[in-house]
């Protein structure tokens, strides 16, 4: 009888289990891409203005955490190696994304008055299939910028593979910065210079 009830109680903590996660999934799923960008925003704002001047090293770490958790580095890095990511082998390419995510990550916090706007228009975005585009306007002063968020669906949730800012493509223009390094010298070559670039942070 008590081993029935060990039984029981164990199905029924599965079942739970499986509930909230099918909930976290729908939950997950039913931010829409606007929604996504404007709550990364708002909550970059909220950390810089309650930080003030002096940003501790551990914010740094918090504020990357928030900025990027929302890119697919693994399809960024494609993107971005273009024709030369078939040619790599499986490690290489997961290598290859760690190390480019690190440096897109150092160098989000870099300039950090980038992410401080007087408001941000945001778009209705433009969704076909799992492919959407949300585009953002930032206002500072006199001056103004436009990003462009590209998104598709991974995991039921929705995560950008690449930005436009004011017309400039993230994924093209690293992209063509490797194929110079690359025709230059070779893939080991440009890689080895990325570790080294991130081993003077």
């Amino acid at each position: 009888m008590q081993l029935y009830r060990k039984i029981a109680i164990a199905a029924l903590l599965i079942l739970t289990m499986l509930t909230v996660q099918g909930r976290s999934a729908l939950a997950a799923s039913d931010i829409s891409p606007v929604q996504l960008v404007k709550s990364r925003n708002e909550a970059v704002d909220k950390i810089l203005a309650s930080a003030g001047d002096n940003i501790a090293q551990s914010t740094k770490e918090k504020l990357k955490d928030i900025i990027n958790g929302f890119i697919d580095f693994r399809e960024l890095s494609r993107l971005a190696l273009g024709k030369h990511w078939k040619a790599r082998t499986e490690q290489e390419k997961k290598d290859f994304t760690n190390v480019f995510q690190q440096l897109i990550r150092n160098s989000s916090v870099k300039k950090l008055e980038i992410y401080k706007a007087d408001r941000i228009e945001y778009e209705a975005p433009k969704i076909s299939g799992k492919i959407a585009k949300v585009n953002t306007i930032a206002y500072k002063g006199r001056k103004q910028v436009e990003v462009l968020y590209k998104m598709h669906q991974v995991g039921g949730g929705w995560k950008v593979f690449d930005m436009e800012i004011d017309g400039v493509s993230t994924d093209l223009n690293y992209r063509g910065s490797f194929y110079k390094q690359i025709a230059k010298t070779s893939y080991k070559e440009m890689y080895d210079k990325l570790v080294a670039r991130l081993a003077e942070k």
